[in-house]
């Protein structure tokens, strides 16, 4: 089984407004066609494959096009039901 590792340096808020630098890790098992997404504290956070309209796909149009009409609405309501 093949896999590729590769990590991406991103930007966070620390506190009293400073920037901390950290990373988000991805292992892709070629074979089988699944990346795992870690933190830099080597949390699984989660994973995608290449399978019909996955995870991957739906972070890129949520962060890329809020206006995507796969975007739907959700109700103040439920946000409460989900979010406690």
């Amino acid at each position: 089984m093949s896999s590729q590792y590769r990590k991406i340096k991103y930007e966070s808020e620390g506190p009293w407004g400073s920037v901390e630098e950290k990373y988000l890790y991805f292992h892709s098992h070629d074979t089988v066609d699944i990346v795992n997404v870690y933190d830099d504290g080597g949390n699984w956070l989660f994973s995608f494959s290449e399978t019909g309209f996955d995870m991957g796909q739906a972070l890129v149009v949520a962060l890329t096009n809020w206006q995507d009409p796969r975007m739907e609405p959700v109700s103040y309501e439920e946000w409460k039901k989900l979010i406690k």
